[in-house]
């Protein structure tokens, strides 16, 4: 069983054994498909009455494969990375951790993912492992989307002023149904899935508590340069980050299970959705499809909470 720990966890050690792992598979070759796989699914899955634009829905964002699609995207990433170093696991960043002080949080410490990037400098990162300067992460430029240099770039803050909190997440936490149709990114769309992908926003929902995209994509806001793209991937906080996503995801599914059994498997729709995004659709360019990633256990995974529980006193539910 891989266990998947918080990166406030890791030891110094264990933290270079990973960073040294990532920096291994770059420089195999073996990383960079992962941007392209991320880049590729930009093909929109739509209904013949629907807008034929990867804005309104594609293979893995803007639908119901959202959570499904990037969950076998990091087993993918776990396997190249035991393949290198066994017995590796991929680290989360519970970013709810880090919401009074983002800039602070420990995973842009140098021996992790290195901190902001320097305006003076096309906002390439400064330090840390894949700092441009090394030579060790290249990236290309990307001058359609406002990158036109080479190197790793972010923009703390630029574009969104904050992460989001623990409340954020529990108000996602709190839905009770996976997603609805038309199954898009409508602020008006009920579902787990569309409020941790970020697009239930203060348009679709006065309880949202900040302006702005939510969850899930307000973290790629607020990291900005190579997070913002498709390519987003480029940035290897990406996988910290979507790790975070996964068990979030994995939590929901678990209080399902308690709540709601009869009502499983917690996913919709089931059949007769856009292209890829069924319960029996193959999760492209792989093979497995969405019914075969719904349960961790069986993909033999599981995550170690970010702090230690604590025993909660006794409490009747008949005491006010």
């Amino acid at each position: 069983m891989n266990i998947r720990r918080e990166i406030r966890k890791l030891s110094g050690p264990e933290r270079l054994v990973f960073i040294n792992t990532l920096l291994a598979l770059k420089r195999n070759g073996g990383y960079d498909k992962y941007v392209h796989w991320h880049h590729a699914v930009m093909v929109p899955t739509v209904h013949p009455d629907e807008p034929q634009d990867p804005d309104y829905r594609n293979g893995a964002h803007l639908g119901p494969a959202f959570l499904p699609w990037h969950r076998e995207m990091l087993l993918q990433l776990e396997a190249d990375l035991q393949s290198i170093t066994p017995g590796i696991t991929l680290p989360y960043w519970d970013w709810t951790l880090d919401a009074a002080d983002p800039a602070g949080s420990p995973v842009w410490e140098q021996s992790l993912m290195g901190g902001d990037g320097d305006a003076t400098d096309e906002f390439r990162v400064q330090d840390g492992p894949f700092a441009h300067r090394y030579g060790n992460w290249p990236v290309p430029p990307y001058p359609e989307n406002d990158l036109p240099g080479p190197g790793l770039k972010r923009q703390f803050s630029l574009l969104v002023s904050s992460l989001p909190t623990a409340a954020d997440v529990q108000m996602a936490k709190n839905e009770g149904l996976y997603d609805e149709p038309d199954f898009n990114a409508s602020p008006f769309n009920r579902g787990f899935r569309n409020r941790i992908e970020g697009w239930r926003t203060q348009a679709g929902d006065p309880q949202v508590t900040t302006p702005g995209s939510q969850l899930h994509n307000r973290v790629h806001l607020w990291i900005g340069g190579n997070m913002l793209a498709m390519t987003s991937p480029e940035d290897p906080v990406f996988f910290l980050h979507h790790c975070f996503i996964d068990k979030i995801w994995a939590d929901w599914q678990a209080q399902m299970m308690l709540d709601k059994p009869a009502q499983a498997p917690h996913y919709c729709p089931m059949e007769g959705g856009p292209a890829g995004h069924n319960y029996d659709d193959v999760i492209k360019p792989w093979t497995r499809r969405i019914r075969d990633v719904m349960d961790i256990s069986a993909l033999e995974y599981a995550y170690e909470p970010a702090t230690p529980l604590t025993k909660r006193p006794f409490k009747s539910p008949f005491m006010a």
